[in-house]
């Protein structure tokens, strides 16, 4: 299987970048992203770790991962689609990049081409090419019908602890309030929900975010705010019965309820099962596995 992955590559743009990533972990080279999508890879920072704190959330989580992509073959993108090279043709953000699109409309049936709409700002689609491809909507709602396919975030396997030693119920850091936000390195940042059994987090400008899943590959709980009010389309592949059960157990219970054997071997128990959730259905590849059987399905 060969896959053409089409972005602009030029700044961080998480549904996309962790899209890219969950695939180029699944083919390797037979994955073909264009353009290069440089700050992915381990070997821009090699000379200058500092510049990776320079991105977006600080480089946290999802940068410069990636091994050396020499076997990647870049050479005439436009002649191996008008040739078809590739099986499928992913955008990995329609409205952010769409280089080689005619040629790729030409030579490619609707079931072979991808577009991902990952922004978060609106829930307006690309309509230029509804009905051209199989289209993937991250803030999702009702009003976009049957024709709109879900997705949401995904984080790197690696990126999920196997154990934390909890010493306090809330962590520190709250999207509520950015004087929380005093974190420098990943660690100390990853540190604080290591130690947590809770951690705070919210719709921002979307209802998915990065934190989310930070917060769960570090064994701690989202404690979500107003998570009933998000459309269930959006996220859709989200533990919400977990996180709603012990969400309910903080504003019924109260922290002193999680200092009590009962309590902690409850939030044990579905925090394990959070877990299990989330390496199951959640980390990049699990994403990237979703779309290539979404497309599998519609070749049938």
């Amino acid at each position: 299987m060969k896959i053409l992955f089409v972005s602009g590559g030029a700044y961080p743009d998480y549904q996309c970048d962790m899209l890219f990533h969950g695939l180029r972990s699944l083919l390797g080279a037979d994955l073909v992203e264009v353009n290069r999508i440089d700050y992915m890879y381990a070997s821009t920072f090699a000379t200058n770790p500092a510049a990776k704190a320079q991105l977006y959330g600080r480089g946290f989580t999802l940068f410069g991962l990636l091994g050396d992509d020499a076997g990647v073959d870049r050479d005439d993108i436009a002649a191996k689609i008008r040739a078809r090279h590739f099986d499928l043709v992913v955008y990995g953000s329609i409205f952010r990049c769409q280089d080689h699109l005619t040629d790729v409309l030409a030579h490619y049936a609707p079931n072979e081409i991808v577009f991902v709409d990952g922004e978060d700002f609106s829930q307006a689609l690309y309509w230029p090419v509804f009905g051209r491809g199989i289209y993937l909507k991250r803030e999702m709602t009702p009003e976009h019908g049957s024709k709109v396919e879900p997705i949401w975030f995904g984080i790197p396997e690696e990126k999920i602890c196997a154990s934390a030693e909890k010493t306090k119920v809330f962590a520190y850091i709250d999207p509520r309030d950015r004087n929380t936000y005093i974190y420098d390195s990943e660690d100390a940042y990853y540190n604080d929900y290591r130690s947590a059994l809770f951690g705070y987090t919210m719709k921002k400008a979307g209802w998915d975010c990065l934190r989310h899943y930070e917060i769960m590959a570090n064994r701690c709980v989202p404690f979500f705010l107003n998570l009933d009010a998000c459309p269930l389309g959006t996220m859709y592949r989200f533990p919400r019965y977990e996180i709603h059960e012990l969400n309910a157990l903080v504003v019924n219970g109260g922290e002193d309820y999680f200092r009590t054997v009962e309590g902690f071997e409850r939030w044990s128990e579905l925090s394990e099962s959070m877990v299990r959730y989330l390496q199951a259905n959640l980390t990049t590849v699990a994403l990237a596995r979703y779309v290539i059987d979404l497309w599998g399905s519609r070749r049938r």
